[in-house]
């Protein structure tokens, strides 16, 4: 009896081992017993070939939100408290194995630098230098590193000096790694200098949240006293770009110089809802030539749905409709402001710091334009 027991059981384990491997998976990444039954349910529906995929791999996370947002829209059930509360625990699973070291394709050598990268070259007792690169050859090859606004070192000076090299990577993370420079080569009136390669790279991983690179026309305002922070603005405010975003924030492109340390809100269409945001203004980059500013916006008292809606969109969930929707209206809003600087003969400026922005229209300015000579006084007024 005790042996047909035993073999019952073996064969029971047997039979049930993808199911167990499943749940037991599903327990070790922090999810409750109901919730990894609606993730196996999720994973059949998705015709995953191995379900315990989401609880690893991004793309089967991906097919397995989109799965629930399919049948949340189907049943109508899409802003119930259960499906977002469900959603938002997704969206933080996704987001941790987003960013595990483990999952990212990280950079391993200085010789996958990519021409016009920004470097930091930090020269000991010398100071911080700004530098790009130009090759990564047999040796890398980079400008000859200089301080705004002082005098440059010239380039023999730098050879056989050890230096320490800061770089943060377009959608990987920051990295740190010292070299020695070899050589420096003087052609016309541009010096390079060439410098040893390293397979020691530390990375530095500071991102607590996923973004994108984006181009979505918004609506900012400034956040006035008897102003609702999250409720949606009928009046319309200045026009802005939002040129990346995630559930903690964004970087929005305004004309004029913006200012630090000021709440605002931030409202525009994504998928079938117009999102509202508020929060701080926490940097400026701004631009004397094109006269625009980058501003560096913080999310603050995120709303779930709102914050659901964001995530959807960075993770590039949204049904093809949808996104070919939000691409339509942003390119129909570019023409239109591109039209309109034509027919004024403006030309829209260029950014020299990024190409990718060649020809964005020129936006709104916080600031009024009535009296140049003013204008310290101007901005205080508009930024009590």
């Amino acid at each position: 009896l005790v042996l047909i027991i035993f073999a019952l059981i073996i064969r029971f384990f047997a039979i049930n081992k993808d199911i167990i491997d499943f749940f037991t998976t599903g327990l070790d990444s922090g999810f409750k017993f109901s919730e990894i039954m609606l993730l196996h349910h999720i994973a059949e529906e998705a015709e995953l070939e191995e379900p315990t995929a989401l609880f690893w791999s991004v793309p089967a996370l991906n097919q397995g939100i989109a799965t629930i947002l399919k049948d949340a829209r189907s049943n109508g059930t899409e802003s119930s408290e259960k499906i977002q509360s469900f959603l938002s625990k997704m969206y933080k699973y996704r987001t941790k194995v987003e960013l595990d070291p483990r999952n990212s394709h990280s950079m391993k050598t200085t010789k996958s630098l990519s021409p016009g990268q920004r470097l930091r070259v930090v020269l000991r007792g010398r100071g911080v230098f700004s530098s790009r690169v130009i090759n990564a050859g047999r040796e890398l090859v980079i400008e000859l590193p200089v301080q705004p606004g002082m005098p440059y070192i010239p380039g023999p000076e730098w050879v056989g000096k050890g230096i320490s090299v800061y770089l943060n990577r377009p959608g990987d993370a920051s990295y740190v790694f010292d070299t020695q420079v070899h050589n420096s080569v003087t052609a016309g009136n541009k010096t390079s200098l060439f410098l040893a390669h390293s397979d020691s790279l530390v990375r530095t991983q500071k991102r607590k949240s996923v973004r994108c690179a984006c181009q979505i026309f918004a609506q900012l305002y400034l956040i006035r006293p008897d102003m609702d922070r999250t409720s949606v603005e009928v009046e319309p405010g200045l026009k802005c770009l939002i040129e990346d975003i995630s559930e903690d924030g964004a970087m929005i492109r305004i004309g004029g110089a913006g200012k630090k340390d000021i709440a605002i809100k931030v409202q525009f269409p994504l998928d079938d809802k117009m999102v509202v945001m508020f929060g701080i203004i926490r940097a400026v980059e701004y631009n004397q030539q094109t006269n625009q500013s980058r501003l560096h916006f913080e999310y603050v008292m995120p709303d779930p749905v709102v914050r659901n809606a964001i995530l959807t969109y960075v993770y590039n969930i949204l049904p093809q409709d949808k996104k070919d929707e939000l691409t339509a209206i942003a390119a129909a809003e570019k023409d239109e402001e591109m039209d309109a600087a034509a027919a004024n003969e403006v030309i829209p400026g260029k950014d020299p710091d990024d190409n990718a922005h060649e020809g964005i229209p020129d936006y709104e300015t916080p600031y009024p334009d009535e009296d140049d000579e003013d204008e310290e006084d101007e901005e205080e007024e508009f930024f009590p």
